[in-house]
């Protein structure tokens, strides 16, 4: 059975494909240096269109009625409230642009306009460089250093020097340890419980924050709030896996780029990319359940932890709830051992 990888790699290549859908202009070139928060591309998601029958609208006997109240022609920019057509004389009546828009086409007595919306910008997501271009598409990036994947995102990007705050992996981020000289920075500590402390973060600004786990109660304001938040296991009281709070406070003082922007269906997970002046080998990005690998519980009473796969079960194994279920025997760091669903684990590769 292959298994969701979560990556805490201290040195790999990291290539990642940037794209947009819809209408666009690509913004970069094959060669060109990115920071994180840098727009590859703007891009509208979609074309919306309005069709306007001024005949109908105009409440006109004849075509050639209609065609006279027009005033305007095809590629005129109008704003919302502008007059498309008009009739005049005592009983006057006015059709009025109902969004900012293009006139696309007009024909006869119909009036085809393409509404303007803001367009979207596309990130880079990580300090990059562009190694191929996609026309009309996007972009290809890369760079070499570690790679740091978590569980949630509050879909922001921001890059800068990296402080750990704490000396244990589920200290949690109080507001005295946050102050003014981290205006900037991208700062760790293992859990956050105190809305204050988003707020200060957002105030100061800080850059990012990375964290084990947060309380569920904090997801609106994390949302809100225009620092990057980044949690590595989930919500509630979980400290952070051994690996990856070892990795991230060995890299103290690094430029780190961090990217909460990520999407489950289509395998993107929020990520922690810290450049170094290394070579390394693209990741595996399907792996099978086997004796040996490092797996992190994601739900059940050992949620959060992390464990090495001592067993295989090949056949069904009936749960304390009755569930019947392939399951691999796992051993945690204090040495105790548990069953585990393969379903309830991910692979930290």
């Amino acid at each position: 059975m292959f298994a969701p990888i979560y990556h805490t790699l201290a040195v790999t290549k990291i290539r990642r494909t940037r794209c947009f859908t819809g209408k666009g202009d690509l913004l970069v070139r094959v060669g060109q240096k990115l920071n994180a928060g840098d727009v590859i591309a703007t891009y509208y998601p979609e074309e919306i269109y309005t069709q306007y029958n001024l005949k109908r609208l105009l409440n006109l006997d004849t075509l050639e009625e209609a065609r006279r109240s027009i005033n305007l022609s095809g590629g005129n920019l109008l704003k919302k409230g502008d007059v498309i057509a008009e009739t005049k004389g005592l009983f006057a009546k006015s059709i009025k642009a109902q969004e900012d828009c293009v006139v696309v086409s007009i024909s006869g007595s119909q009036v085809l306009c393409r509404v303007l919306k803001n367009p979207k910008s596309l990130l880079a997501g990580f300090d990059s460089t562009v190694i191929e271009i996609l026309p009309e598409r996007g972009a290809i990036l890369e760079n070499d250093g570690a790679l740091i994947q978590g569980s949630w995102g509050n879909q922001k990007v921001g890059s800068g020097m990296f402080y750990c705050l704490v000396s244990q992996a589920d200290e949690e981020l109080t507001m005295n340890l946050i102050d003014v000289s981290m205006r900037g920075a991208i700062i760790m500590a293992g859990t956050c419980n105190n809305p204050e402390v988003l707020k200060i973060a957002d105030e100061l600004p800080l850059k990012g924050i990375i964290l084990a786990s947060m309380h569920p109660d904090l997801i609106p304001l994390a949302m809100q709030v225009e620092v990057p938040i980044m949690l590595i296991e989930g919500f509630g009281q979980i400290p952070m896996n051994v690996r990856s709070f070892d990795l991230l406070k060995s890299n103290q003082k690094r430029t780190v780029s961090i990217n909460t922007i990520y999407n489950h269906r289509s395998l993107e997970k929020p990520e922690i990319v810290i450049p170094l002046p290394v070579d390394g080998h693209l990741a595996t990005e399907i792996i099978e359940f086997k004796k040996g690998k490092v797996v992190r519980v994601n739900t059940g009473p050992h949620i959060g932890k992390a464990a090495t796969i001592v067993k295989m079960n090949q056949n069904l194994t009936t749960l304390a709830n009755g569930v019947r279920a392939i399951c691999a025997q796992v051993e945690f760091q204090e040495e105790d051992q548990a069953m585990i669903p393969l379903a309830n684990l991910d692979i930290l590769e």
